[in-house]
């Protein structure tokens, strides 16, 4: 009896599902649309579990996966920024998704790579290697006041030339054209790039000391000065300024549309659009977050959690997750779906979303990016606060950048 109830014992432990812990940042309907995404996965195979943990928000996200690496206690995989992927991979964190994901039986076919949006996949690759997969992705869109336009005779802007003869149009109604986040960075990297000046190339290289991004940065902040264009105050978000009406535009992430569906008044009849274009070219940066994959998983976890992104990347699946959340669909299956047509229908405010991508774009991954980040705010409030002119603050960054790339 006792070597039957032992050999019962052991069958079972084998036939148990290998577990998949997944830490995430999502809260609140997006912690419910991911957990039912979690569990149609689950339910959909018998070999792995995927099992989701909020951790609340994106610092506490980074806090815990670094006090994790430190205690060897990290998950099998999390979301991430894909501009920490070069700091992870450095630290040693991070295994790619390559040994599954190109490789194998469950490997992606050349139709579903094709499916995907190039620009949305190519944010995670690092060094050659896919260590990051699309999940949470969003756009910058232009925001616009359909009322005031009207009222002062504005026509829809295309270009920033459109947006500074807007602004001199309704300074006497003291209002701005447009208004963005507390800081300009997103926006100065979309021009930059829309100049054909990346800030830093994939080689290297750091063009922010060039002519191409200190005119960009010097344009906003004279547009700034002569109360055209504005910037949030302590809120961070252009959404209160664009709320309360004093802006006829407004450019941020597209994942502000659910804030504005939530707190703009029914009076206030809004849309969106895509960003104007700069030196006559157009270009938004993308927003959002990846999932990794952590190198302390067995090959086993590893198998599971690249099946679980798989799965997460197909387009029934990211219909359903952009659908529920605001952020884009990463498969371009996705976007055609019924399921997300119709939503598009209910929701046409994201029709300007999907009309971004063709033209998106990623911030170059590298060791370091973090440092350069603290440095890029720091930069920006001296522009803003200090009157710091774009020349002497970007310069002074170019160099900064550098000798932490050099570093690395």
């Amino acid at each position: 009896m006792a070597l039957g109830a032992a050999g019962c014992k052991q069958a079972k432990t084998q036939s148990a599902p290998i577990k998949i812990t997944y830490w995430h940042r999502m809260t609140g309907s997006y912690n419910t649309a991911l957990q039912h995404e979690i569990k149609a996965f689950n339910r959909s195979q018998s070999k792995y579990r995927v099992v989701g943990v909020s951790q609340g928000s994106y610092d506490a996200l980074q806090e815990k996966i670094m006090a994790a690496a430190k205690s060897k206690t990290l998950p099998v995989m999390a979301q991430a920024p894909y501009t920490n992927i070069g700091d992870y991979v450095k630290a040693g964190f991070l295994t790619s998704f390559d040994a599954n994901m190109l490789h194998g039986d469950a490997k992606l076919t050349t139709k579903q790579r094709a499916d995907l949006y190039p620009s949305f996949l190519s944010t995670g690759k690092y060094q050659g290697k896919y260590y990051g997969l699309p999940f949470s992705v969003s756009t910058s869109v232009l925001f616009y006041n359909q009322t005031l336009m009207k009222k002062y005779g504005i026509a829809m802007p295309h270009t920033w030339a459109d947006i500074e003869a807007a602004g001199k149009k309704v300074q006497a109604a003291k209002l701005a054209a447009v208004a963005l986040d507390q800081s300009y960075d997103v926006t100065l990297e979309g021009m930059a790039q829309q100049a054909g000046a990346k800030e830093i190339t994939a080689s290297g290289k750091v063009n922010l000391g060039q002519p191409a991004v200190i005119d960009a940065a010097a344009k906003l902040l004279a547009l700034r000065k002569a109360g055209i264009l504005t910037t949030a105050g302590s809120d961070g978000y252009f959404t209160t300024a664009f709320v309360n009406q004093k802006t006829l535009f407004a450019i941020g992430s597209s994942a502000s549309i659910p804030v504005l569906e939530q707190q703009a008044p029914k009076s206030l009849a809004w849309g969106t659009a895509t960003i104007p274009a700069y030196a006559g070219h157009t270009g938004t940066p993308l927003n959002g977050n990846e999932n990794v994959l952590f190198k302390t998983a067995s090959k086993a976890q590893q198998r599971g959690a690249w099946l679980f992104s798989k799965f997460l990347m197909q387009g029934k699946q990211t219909a359903y997750w952009a659908a529920k959340t605001g952020y884009v669909p990463v498969a371009k299956s996705g976007t055609a779906s019924a399921t997300y047509q119709a939503y598009l229908k209910q929701h046409p405010a994201y029709q300007a979303v999907v009309d971004a991508v063709p033209a998106s774009f990623g911030s170059t991954v590298f060791p370091g990016y973090t440092d350069y980040r603290n440095d890029l705010m720091d930069t920006v409030d001296s522009t803003l606060t200090k009157h710091v002119s774009a020349k002497a603050a970007f310069t002074k960054l170019a160099k900064q950048t550098e000798q932490i790339i050099a570093a690395q």
